[in-house]
């Protein structure tokens, strides 16, 4: 694609999430050219900010890595005038993104009736753990839903006991299906005849976007094989080492690599530019997956990584190296297509990160990440609204 508008240009989200899957929900919003205001609680603001490790300008790396590109505001909603400034910035935007339990938003007196009277063409989109069902209530991590959701069971040990899962699926999924959730109203509120589900009352698209149902939604393999066969799947499966074809390989060097050689045409590729085509015969036998594992440990531990990665990786075999994320970020070939972008810390030192949606066009220009409350005369100013009152007031800390 050539640089151009982005979908987004000219939106305005109020950004009233917390952590990981609304930090990650609105910076895909910033990549399709939303402009994101994130208004922050004046006492520390996002937990995000103080998220260990930190760069040496002192940010948290996770704060930059989701935050990076938007505008801060600070309000104390339960201050005097914080609500009125909350509700004058919620007129000027498009969309409302926050991720506050059930009823809070109703306890602060902004409650859905509230909200439709500020702007009526309102996207409003909230972010739960569990939605308003029986759980409404309870709290619940990532780590909680995941279990719920039936998908810390397919992560198991050698001693078959669940295991913690290495990267936070239900938080990242949340956040994906937030965004959409916002792209989809924003097209719903065009086309009013389309919001068939609309409610009666409130903004004019309302959705709960909770973590459990976003974590289901990705364990389509486990759903699949309930509705064909009527029980969990097995564990492990042939995606999570039940063959040995598809796994990780621990090289002379001491480094790994993935072979990932599904298809008998790939594998069979494998076993001759070894000089084992053996190694194919038995490449779907059940009773011999651990004969066949291994041999294929012998084989690669034999020889360092590079080797096997000259021999193999460029040769239609679905073989490549376990890295780093910090060698993934240096990669050339994800620079060359403009994948990776420049962020200034505030030291004016700059990293690199992903562009949050790559497949868009960048800017070319570097990013950075706010400071607490650092746009926050500005944005509020522009509404027309007494900063130095406000401040007065105590609703801006």
């Amino acid at each position: 694609m050539t640089a151009g508008p982005r979908p987004l240009d000219g939106v305005r989200v109020v950004d009233l999430t917390r952590l990981l899957p609304g930090g990650y929900a609105t910076s895909l919003l910033v990549g399709l050219g939303a402009e994101v205001v994130k208004v922050e609680d004046p006492r520390g603001g996002d937990g995000l900010r103080v998220s260990p490790p930190y760069a040496a300008s002192g940010e948290s790396g996770l704060f930059l890595a989701l935050c990076r590109g938007k505008r801060s505001v600070v309000l104390d909603l339960k201050a005097p005038g914080g609500r009125e400034a909350l509700l004058a910035l919620v007129a000027s935007a498009q969309v409302l993104v926050d991720s506050f339990r059930p009823g809070v938003l109703d306890r602060l007196g902004l409650g859905a009736d509230v909200l439709a009277a500020a702007n009526p063409s309102l996207v409003h989109v909230s972010m739960t753990a569990y939605g308003e069902g029986s759980r409404a209530a309870l709290p619940g991590h990532d780590l909680n839903v995941e279990g719920y959701a039936g998908l810390v069971g397919l992560v198991r040990g050698n001693d078959g006991q669940a295991a913690l899962p290495s990267f936070p699926v239900a938080d990242m999924a949340t956040g994906l299906q937030t965004a959409l959730a916002v792209v989809a109203g924003l097209r719903a509120v065009e086309r009013p005849g389309a919001v068939a589900a609309a409610p009666t009352s409130g903004p004019a698209f309302r959705a709960d976007v909770t973590m459990l149902d976003s974590a289901l939604s990705l364990n389509v393999i486990g759903q699949g094989t309930v509705m064909a066969a009527g029980t969990a799947p097995p564990v492990p499966d042939v995606l999570t080492g039940a063959l040995a074809c598809y796994g990780v390989y621990r090289c002379a060097d001491g480094l790994e690599l993935v072979l990932a050689a599904l298809e008998p045409k790939f594998f069979g590729r494998v076993a001759e530019l070894v000089g084992d085509p053996s190694l194919a015969q038995v490449q779907y036998d059940i009773a011999g997956q651990d004969s066949l594992r291994g041999r294929l440990t012998t084989l690669f531990a034999s020889r360092p990584r590079h080797e096997w990665l000259d021999l193999l990786e460029d040769d239609d075999t679905c073989v490549s190296p376990v890295r780093g994320t910090d060698d993934a970020l240096a990669d050339p070939d994800l620079r060359d297509r403009g994948v990776l972008e420049d962020v200034l810390l505030a030291d004016g030192t700059a990293t690199s990160a992903a562009r949050p949606v790559s497949w868009l066009p960048g800017t070319g220009e570097p990013t950075r990440a706010p400071a607490l409350g650092a746009d926050t005369d500005d944005v509020l100013a522009a509404l027309g609204l007494d900063v130095a009152a406000l401040r007065n007031q105590g609703a801006l800390g």
